[in-house]
């Protein structure tokens, strides 16, 4: 494998975002005593702010500069409004999505158990 294909990149927002949900909850004391679906919030806020995409150190500096600049307010009230809408609808049941590593593992699987399946055409 070459440099860069072991190259990845990275959704700047999604830091960010993690930062200000950590820092909202600090600065109100309302929060520290209810169980909050941090993930819940993080994914309500990023969908509502633009996806900005470094794949270098250099790229992700100039993203995060750009980011605070240009969207901080902006991403401050998008994790406010998660907040206030987690904490009212606390208890939603939801499958959570599993990790990456964890879905290539069934990709694997899967991948598996169709190559045992008989051909269109094959007699069994």
């Amino acid at each position: 494998m070459s440099f860069y294909q072991a190259q990845i990149y990275k959704n700047v927002m999604e830091a960010l975002v993690a930062e200000e949900i950590k820092s909202q909850l600090n600065q109100n004391p309302a929060y520290r005593s209810q169980k909050i679906n941090i993930t819940e919030v993080a994914t309500y806020a990023l969908n509502r702010v633009p996806p900005l995409y470094a794949s270098s150190q250099e790229g992700l500096y100039r993203q995060k500069q750009r980011a605070q600049k240009e969207f901080g307010q902006h991403l401050k009230a998008a994790v406010h409004k998660g907040l206030e809408i987690v904490t009212s609808k606390p208890l939603r049941l939801t499958t959570p999505l599993l990790p990456e590593e964890d879905l290539e593992a069934e990709a694997q699987l899967a991948r598996m158990a169709l190559e045992r399946l008989p051909m269109e055409g094959e007699l069994f």
